[in-house]
């Protein structure tokens, strides 16, 4: 009779050991599946062409050059994640806030980007350029620079290109003396406007506004009859334009001026008062 230590006895559970194999199976048959569908998933979104832009349409372009623009839309399509992936190409990730932000910093001019996205394959991009108010010049520390200081500005005092510098009435010109000054202050941009407008309807024409080097509130306007209109900012620019129009309506009735009231300058600075040469 044989005499067995239970110690030393070993169960071995066939059912779970099956349980643990088909579980084991089934884990990996579920990743096999997970790798299978997001494999498919990347053929769809990025191999396939399914979704691929094919077709970008872009209006409202004039000012920016066509080839310009498109190279920084190129350059953002033809981006990789990871240095694998065109994922821009894809109309569902194309990232149309990034885009826009990148225009509008690579070109002053733009003023707005509207962006359609038309799956599955076309982009729709719309250009907002800003309407360009005059020519601004600046004062450049080198004769060398004459034809670089000269910029287009909008009525909001954006600043764009490159202009040359013109003496026509048609744009409303601006040459500023002052050294070390790089941009359009709107409060003085505001109130040559204002000025420019309210001469043209007094039917006096400049060519040119003028602020001087040492600024102290004062700025002059060319006119097209060659006298020098001197304004200041201390005081009311309407109330200055309003004693000019009184002014010059005098002199065109004064029988004293013959051949025309053709002055130097009038220096309207002083609150109130005219004084010519």
């Amino acid at each position: 009779m044989r005499v067995y230590d239970a110690k030393n006895i070993r169960y071995k559970d066939g059912l779970a050991e099956k349980r643990r194999k088909v579980f084991v199976v089934k884990v990996l048959f579920f990743i096999g599946l997970v790798i299978a569908v997001a494999g498919l998933i990347l053929y769809l979104l990025f191999f396939s062409g399914f979704l691929d832009i094919r077709e970008v349409s872009i209006s409202g372009l004039d000012k920016v050059g066509n080839d310009e623009f498109n190279s920084g839309l190129n350059n953002r399509l033809n981006s990789k994640w990871l240095g694998l992936l065109e994922h821009q190409r894809n109309i569902l990730f194309f990232n149309s806030k990034d885009f826009k932000a990148e225009a509008l910093a690579s070109f002053p001019e733009i003023k707005g980007v509207s962006i359609n996205k038309e799956p599955p394959h076309t982009l729709e991009i719309d250009i907002t350029e800003r309407e360009m108010a005059g020519i601004w010049c600046f004062s450049l520390p080198s004769p060398e620079e004459a034809d670089g200081g000269c910029r287009y500005f909008d009525m909001e005092g954006n600043l764009w290109g490159e202009a040359a510098r013109s003496s026509g009435f048609i744009v409303l010109n601006v040459s500023d003396l002052r050294p070390d000054i790089k941009t359009i202050d709107f409060g003085l941009l505001a109130t040559i406007i204002f000025t420019s407008n309210r001469l043209k309807e007094m039917d006096i024409l400049v060519s040119k506004f003028t602020i001087p080097k040492n600024f102290i509130g004062n700025f002059s306007a060319t006119t097209s009859s060659g006298y020098e209109l001197l304004f200041s900012t201390d005081f009311d620019i309407g109330e200055q334009l309003k004693v000019l129009e009184i002014f010059l309506a005098e002199k065109q009735n004064d029988p004293s001026s013959v051949g025309g009231f053709k002055p130097q300058y009038i220096d309207l600075r002083i609150n109130g008062r005219v004084y010519y040469k």
